[in-house]
């Protein structure tokens, strides 16, 4: 009979993913830039969702982690340093928000190790 071995996750690349994700992934700063943008300035507000796709408004090349947390409730800056560095394990509920706002599966966000 042939044993079950199961998977483990590597918390310390799957913190870096996360912040590669906060740095680099278009949909996750697309729907952060719209929500700090609404809670800035009404005259420059921007409605989210399709029109991201050909919004012309010059983003930053990343968000920073407070404006991350700030578009999240129930999220700190601290928080999100705290999984990006691997002190602090990420919830499952958490990464289902990352899911969502980076518009992936929970496969490409954990780093399983081999």
């Amino acid at each position: 009979m042939q044993k079950l071995v199961g998977k483990s996750i590597d918390w310390v690349r799957t913190g870096k993913q996360l912040e590669y994700l906060r740095r680099h992934n278009i949909n996750l700063i697309k729907k952060v830039c719209a929500y700090c943008r609404s809670q800035e300035d009404a005259k420059t507000y921007c409605e989210g969702g399709e029109k991201c796709k050909t919004c012309t408004y010059d983003m930053d090349n990343h968000i920073s982690r407070n404006e991350l947390a700030s578009a999240v409730a129930g999220w700190s800056d601290s928080q999100v340093a705290n999984w990006e560095d691997a002190r602090s394990i990420i919830s499952i509920e958490d990464l289902y928000i990352y899911c969502q706002l980076c518009d992936l599966t929970l496969e490409d966000i954990l780093v399983i190790r081999k």
